[in-house]
């Protein structure tokens, strides 16, 4: 009876050993700041945690395991009539030190849960990987109303659901919109949703939403494992890759036959601000 109730108490603790738990907290990050390369400025970090882009990087300074929720308020005004500059927030799965799954020499997976082409266009994309090279992806757009008065975006691409392009133009970006980022207990699907008072639209969600046509993946296979290692909250202001060419039926959204379209706007000229970022998660790393 004895040899039994060890082997039964082994067997229990081996159990909770590999359980995930259950148990989370909401916490509130803080963050460093790298400087861009145009404007020669870091971003503000304010004593409230709002953080103020006229260019550059922010990074937690902790990471975050089994993550279930991620909130902000983002504000977007500073970009009006701006062309090719990017306002983004997002996690990587990696630290301390950056990296990412695309743009810096140490690769790392990453989740954008927002890229902007100025305030008209925003765009969602997990990657899973294990390099650069055999980086997969998953990825939506979705318009603002901001396009009602932009003529370089083409609007007739609204009135064609799906095709991984969603329609978001309950959300005014000349005001702040709060973004709420949610992952299923088994990490089999994750969520973003826009608020902006009593307006709310879903820009992504893994599960039910047709993804753009260059999305290479079906399921978040690894994100699971990934999450058990923590991840950095990340969030930027800069000009370089934005959300630009995409067709549907072959045809472009963006009116390049326009010169004022083509040109990029100078990136100083612009702001972004993120703020009330809270992280719901299993643990501080």
């Amino acid at each position: 009876m004895k040899k039994l109730l060890i082997i039964l108490s082994a067997i229990m603790l081996f159990s909770c050993n590999n359980k995930k738990s259950t148990l989370t907290t909401t916490f509130t990050p803080t963050f460093t700041g790298v400087q861009g390369q145009y404007c020669g400025v870091v971003p503000t970090i304010n004593s409230d945690g709002s953080i103020d882009f006229r260019e550059g990087r922010v990074q937690s300074t902790k990471k975050y395991k089994n993550i279930s929720k991620i909130t902000a308020t983002v504000d977007l005004s500073g970009l009006n009539n701006l062309n090719f500059v990017n306002a983004s927030f997002y996690m990587i799965n990696g630290g301390p030190g950056y990296c990412d799954a695309g743009g810096s020499s140490t690769y790392c997976n990453e989740i954008d849960f927002m890229e902007t082409n100025g305030n008209v266009l925003s765009q969602t994309t997990v990657h899973l990987g294990t390099s650069n090279s055999a980086n997969k992806e998953s990825l939506e757009f979705s318009y603002l109303n901001s396009i009602n008065t932009n003529s370089c975006w083409k609007q007739d691409y609204l009135s064609n659901p799906g095709n991984g392009v969603n329609n978001a133009t309950v959300i005014d970006p000349s005001k702040p919109f709060d973004m709420v980022i949610e992952f299923d207990t088994a990490y089999t699907n994750m969520t973003v949703t826009y608020i902006q008072g009593s307006n709310s639209v879903v820009v992504y969600d893994f599960l039910s939403h047709t993804k753009a046509n260059d999305s290479s993946i079906d399921n978040l296979t690894g994100l699971s494992d990934a999450m058990e290692s923590g991840w950095s909250i990340v969030s930027s202001y800069w000009s370089g890759y934005s959300p630009d060419q995409y067709q549907i039926n072959g045809k472009e959204w963006y009116n390049y036959n326009d010169p004022a379209c083509k040109s990029w706007s100078n990136v100083c000229d612009g702001a972004f601000k993120i703020s009330n970022i809270r992280v719901t998660a299993e643990a501080e790393l």
